[in-house]
């Protein structure tokens, strides 16, 4: 584990749980590799050195991969690189913008850090080139009311009562509001939720304005500048910065045992290893998500210890493929090509599923109505997965009852007392109800005139 203790923690949660003692900063993972005695136990040698220190191993009964998505940035290979005269970088090197003030740059890239970067450069900057191969949409960090877009989306009653294409529907017109794509030069051929996204307030206003100007994918490169696919060259490049993603490696295990081939790795649930006979490996949080990892590694973790304690077992070898082949089908048809970007809600619920901690609204309903239905009407969050089953957490209930407080903490600012007169409270209980009524019969009527509203959308 590297060495974090210069950031500010939150030292009682380490305490509480007694972790101090349990980790070992400054050390690097030389090697992981299969015990003499594998073939019956299952267990792992692993191989570890200490800043200034000699190798030393240590065997051990589990063992859960956590290094992260971001392990080695990934820089495409373009005929001519060796004669550029510039310079050439990566997202994963940039700091601060003054560096770049004064500068030409090229960002290739349409995804979250080439969007984020090119906007922080481009007032230092005397110009920023954003070079795409396809079009991207950009959704915007607030939704409705202000809050993080996805407080709005990932919730039950989203996600369980409208279709998908009513969503998606409604969610690309929020976004075309007051912003032309075409024009811009970045609309894609896909929807919404089936094409490449940035989550950015500030990229399509700097592309307005003309401090960010959309260019082509890059041919090859020229002595001092680049030549398009279109034919277009860019001359006089100070920097050419890469926001192209990263290659999730890890080189510390061999790739017969877990294999740095993201879209080959047949890991059941993106975790286990299907092809090693004992499930004493994991693998937690080496995939990119299309929401916060956090939540889903915590679940996959938790998942991944019950295996280990014999709480739970893995189905077989063949159902487990089978699994696997279903997820990369659905990725595949929803992107229309091969593609690892899996849906955090929906990963997080299956393994809760599996632990017994799925919140699930008819359990709560008769034990507590009005938690039930804040669980159904608010965003999901992961206290809900405390509320039942294995682990539960005491402040579970009070965490998802206050979860909207919680959202809209960060960002209030002074409260101007109103002058209007408070409304009467009324039942909390029957005001949802009508609200779930109400949503449950516009679903039905959408389902219903599918076809219709369809053909008025075109």
């Amino acid at each position: 584990m590297a060495d974090y203790t210069r950031w500010t923690v939150k030292t009682d949660y380490i305490d509480h749980f007694k972790l101090r003692d349990r980790f070992q900063l400054n050390t690097e993972v030389v090697r992981i590799e299969q015990a003499d005695d594998y073939d019956s136990t299952g267990r792992w040698n692993v191989y570890t050195r200490q800043l200034g220190q000699e190798v030393v191993m240590k065997t051990f009964d589990n063992v859960m991969v956590c290094s992260g998505s971001f392990s080695e940035p990934f820089i495409p290979t373009v005929p001519g690189m060796d004669q550029y005269q510039g310079e050439i970088s990566h997202t994963y090197k940039y700091r601060v913008s003054e560096p770049y003030a004064g500068k030409t740059i090229l960002v290739v890239g349409e995804a979250f850090s080439a969007c984020d970067i090119a906007v922080d450069m481009s007032n230092p900057a005397t110009q920023v080139y954003l070079s795409i191969r396809h079009g991207f949409w950009v959704y915007p960090r607030r939704g409705p009311g202000g809050l993080p877009y996805d407080t709005f989306f990932e919730r039950r009653w989203v996600m369980s009562l409208l279709p998908i294409w009513l969503v998606a529907y409604l969610y690309q017109r929020y976004m075309e509001r007051d912003i032309d794509y075409e024009l811009l030069g970045i609309k894609p051929s896909r929807k919404v939720f089936e094409e490449a996204f940035a989550v950015n307030d500030f990229v399509l206003a700097q592309i307005n304005c003309g401090k960010i100007k959309i260019v082509p994918e890059v041919k090859r490169y020229l002595p001092t500048g680049v030549e398009f696919v279109d034919g277009t060259k860019l001359e006089n490049l100070d920097i050419v910065m890469y926001g192209t993603g990263y290659v999730i490696k890890t080189p510390f295990i061999d790739d017969s045992l877990l294999s740095d081939d993201i879209q080959n790795r047949d890991l059941y649930k993106y975790a286990f290893p299907i092809k090693l006979p004992h499930p004493t490996l994991a693998a937690i949080g080496l995939f990119p998500p299309d929401a916060g990892l956090t939540p889903i590694a915590e679940a996959q973790a938790r998942f991944a210890t019950m295996i280990f304690q014999g709480k739970l077992k893995l189905p077989s070898v063949k159902a487990m493929k089978k699994d696997i082949d279903q997820k990369a089908k659905e990725l595949c048809e929803r992107y229309g090509r091969p593609k690892l970007f899996v849906p955090g809600v929906d990963l997080t619920d299956e393994l809760a599923n599996e632990m017994g901690c799925y919140p699930s609204l008819k359990r709560l309903f008769f034990r507590d109505p009005r938690l039930a239905l804040q669980v159904f009407l608010t965003p999901v969050t992961p206290f809900s997965y405390r509320l039942l089953g294995p682990h539960p957490w005491p402040g579970a209930r009070e965490a998802v009852m206050n979860c909207m407080e919680a959202c809209s903490s960060g960002i209030r600012g002074h409260t101007i007392p109103s002058r209007r007169p408070k409304a009467r409270g009324g039942s909390w209980f029957l005001r949802s109800v009508v609200v779930v009524a109400f949503i449950s019969m516009a679903v039905a009527a959408a389902f219903k005139y599918k076809d219709d509203i369809e053909s008025l959308l075109r």
